[in-house]
């Protein structure tokens, strides 16, 4: 009879780890993973992955670390650590790492350093080879957007009017004790000029042989006194100019911990009136035929300003602009349909107060009651508004002209109290092309085929979102900075738009 050892019974595993012989016996037929193979024939992935350094052992192969991370997040897997997990227990991920098992770390520096600047050219191959699949036309575009969480914590804020607000306060504090010390303030202004005050004064404080001293018991000198109260000011001066420099001239705020996102409303905190603001980024999609064509990521506040942006990377992308854009109101400024007008796009956008104007009538002295007679308007009591003066402004390169007419009858009018509140009498902004724009958007959006894409839009784009940020969970970003937020969403992207060619080829045929 044969014996163990107390050593040799320790070590006995009664668990024996039996694998497939070939993947296709154990995957069924249906798996993402074959649809996932299917898409990646068409694409190369060897461009868009850098080259490692030449110093060291081998790495691992590029493209395989790629597939297996574009699978992971076709298949919702964002966390690097449950990607590393996958690729020692799942069968598929195993067949596409080449039995590798990388760790989570080498996934995050191969996100951050290999693949850094070139995920969106990735995304875009990607598109096309669904697209050319599915036979997708590109000529119909829903664009709406949303805002994300940054990774940063919603007390680390910047805010730019208080940042003005102490270098204003603290430069006057220079300025006076510079006065007081008979120093003349250089003409370099700023903290630059507090600098040099403080140079004259150290400068002083040597010629008249006093020494700086600090402690508890010690006696300062009045020159000292002046130079550590100036020095206080000048390095809080410093710290003001640097966080406007970091706003910009196009925000109000930014994280320290995060110095790209912007604070901003998120949806809950808008529609629940709970008056926080949250570090965050401002996230665009075009969508056509279910799938995401193009993502652009800004710290941009509104939606408005971002469409031009949109449809030019959408060119850019793929060749030319979209026939029809489909958006909500949030998108119908005078920029925007003038910028649709140019680039020859059927602009089914809304205005602010299309619903309005659709189901609430008009006030008895609404400006739209107001009548357009020869050069002048005519109020619904017969008095007339004439010209009083026209301001022009220009915007992301288009110009625009508002005129402004005012009624000087008004003091005498019996409905005064009901028409204005003003003592100068009613005044109306008249913008003829903006009125023009909004009445052309206003006869394609109640047509039949601009009530069809409303449609479309309501289930493509917030549909779209419903899935990343409900289903998917994915309302707080993982990574921190612009080009790295950019990256991680344009996986998240690519991987929505393999899951979403899977599940449509996939789909029960409905047989009439």
């Amino acid at each position: 009879m044969e014996t163990y050892t107390l050593y040799e019974q320790e070590k006995y595993n009664a668990i024996q780890m039996i694998l497939p012989v070939a993947v296709g016996l154990t995957i069924p037929e249906d798996d993402p993973l074959y649809t996932f193979l299917e898409v990646m024939k068409g694409v190369d992935l060897t461009p868009y992955v850098r080259p490692q350094g030449r110093r060291g052992r081998q790495g691992y192969d590029g493209t395989r670390m790629l597939k297996i991370i574009l699978f992971a997040y076709m298949n919702e897997i964002f966390s690097l650590r449950k990607i590393a997990a996958a690729c020692r227990t799942d069968t598929r991920m195993m067949y596409l790492a080449g039995e590798e098992c990388p760790s989570f770390k080498t996934i995050g520096a191969f996100i951050s350093q290999r693949l850094r600047g070139s995920v969106e050219e990735v995304m875009v191959d990607i598109n096309r080879q669904i697209f050319r699949l599915d036979k997708v036309d590109t000529a119909e575009i829903y664009l709406d957007g949303t805002a994300l969480e940054a990774n940063a914590n919603k007390f680390s804020f910047v805010w730019k009017k208080t940042a003005q607000k102490t270098l204003a306060r603290k430069l006057a504090s220079i300025a006076a004790l510079a006065a007081k010390e008979v120093i003349a303030m250089p003409a370099a202004g700023g903290s630059a000029g507090g600098q040099a005050v403080l140079a004259v004064l150290k400068d002083r404080m040597a010629a008249e042989g006093i020494t700086a001293v600090h402690g508890k018991g010690q006696r300062k000198t009045a020159v000292q006194r002046t130079y550590d109260e100036m020095a206080k000011d000048v390095a809080k001066a410093e710290e003001c100019e640097e966080r406007i420099a970091i706003c910009g001239p196009d925000r109000n705020s930014y994280s320290k911990v995060d110095h790209d996102a912007t604070f901003m409303h998120m949806k809950y905190d808008y529609y629940n009136h709970t008056g926080v603001f949250k570090p965050g980024y401002n996230v665009q999609l075009a969508m056509t035929d279910e799938y995401i064509a193009t993502m652009y990521c800004s710290n941009a506040r509104s939606d408005s300003r971002t469409l031009p942006t949109v449809m030019d990377m959408f060119k850019d992308q793929y060749g030319r602009h979209p026939v029809t854009l489909t958006a909500d109101a949030g998108y119908g400024s005078y920029n925007n349909y003038m910028y649709c007008l140019k680039k020859g796009i059927a602009a089914y956008i809304k205005y602010s107060t299309y619903r309005l104007d659709k189901h609430r009538p008009a006030k008895p002295y609404d400006a739209s009651r107001f009548v357009w007679q020869g050069d002048r308007f005519i109020c619904p009591q017969g008095q007339p508004l004439t010209f009083e003066d026209e301001v022009s402004s220009q915007d992301q390169g288009i110009l625009r002209i508002i005129s402004h007419y005012r009624c000087h009858q008004c003091g005498s009018c019996a409905h005064h109290d009901e028409c204005t509140k003003s003592d100068q009498g009613r005044q109306i902004q008249h913008e003829p092309i903006l009125h023009e724009l909004r009445a052309h958007a206003r006869q394609l959006l109640d047509s039949e085929r601009g009530r069809q894409l409303r449609t479309h839009r309501s289930i493509y784009s917030e549909g779209t979102f419903g899935v990343i940020k409900q289903d998917y969970q994915y309302v707080r970003l993982h990574r921190r900075g612009m080009e790295n937020v950019k990256t991680e969403l344009a996986l998240v992207v690519i991987g929505f738009n393999l899951r979403k060619y899977h599940n449509k080829i996939h789909r029960p045929t409905i047989i009439s």
